[in-house]
């Protein structure tokens, strides 16, 4: 079976067993309301986050911070620009003519508030923000946890021209010297 394969059914509900590790991908549940079923700047289910984001993921979209390189959603309503934040912008179904542009990462915590590691769900955000430096913030998407012990986490992000869009698990300790968690405000 293609990695293409397993990476559309890991992301859409079925559990797998990706090559080299002992991690089951998450399963998501189907049940809920398609992604392209969105309010712009509206409430939200976990689950069309998550389908909004495996959109951007499946289609391979390019990294740039160009607002001109704007790509569409899943659904083709609305186009966000496709870095980091532009990518969390997509997937929130942020409402980006009210600001003529998605949101960039020290934006964020204006849609969003802090939550404990622990209450980490999916569609929340681990966002690093640096006002001294506004080059190096980031943000990722929590997909859901990746171990019983909560010590590891699956996460995709729009991450640079090196890597583009990708999916990937990460430590929780080495998240949390740079990263915050964070919940968007109409995530239902």
């Amino acid at each position: 079976m293609s990695a293409a394969v397993h990476l559309i059914r890991a992301l859409t509900g079925a559990v797998l067993l990706l090559p080299g590790t002992a991690q089951a991908a998450p399963a998501q549940p189907t049940k809920n309301a398609p992604a392209t079923s969105v309010s712009y700047g509206g409430p939200i289910s976990r689950h069309q986050v998550i389908a909004r984001a495996a959109d951007w993921l499946r289609r391979g979209i390019q990294y740039s911070q160009n607002n001109l390189d704007a790509r569409w959603d899943v659904n083709r309503g609305r186009r966000y620009r496709p870095d980091c934040s532009g990518f969390v912008s997509m997937a929130w179904a942020l409402d980006t003519r009210r600001t003529g542009r998605a949101l960039v990462t020290w934006e964020l915590p204006a849609v969003s508030r802090p939550v404990g590691w622990n209450e980490m769900r999916r569609g929340d955000i681990l966002l690093h923000l640096a006002p001294g430096n506004r080059a190096a913030e980031h943000v990722r998407l929590i997909q859901a946890w990746a171990n019983p012990s909560r010590s590891r986490v699956w996460i995709i992000e729009q991450s640079g021209r090196m890597h583009d869009m990708r999916r990937r698990v990460i430590s929780v300790a080495e998240a949390r010297k740079l990263y915050r968690p964070y919940r968007y405000l109409q995530i239902r």
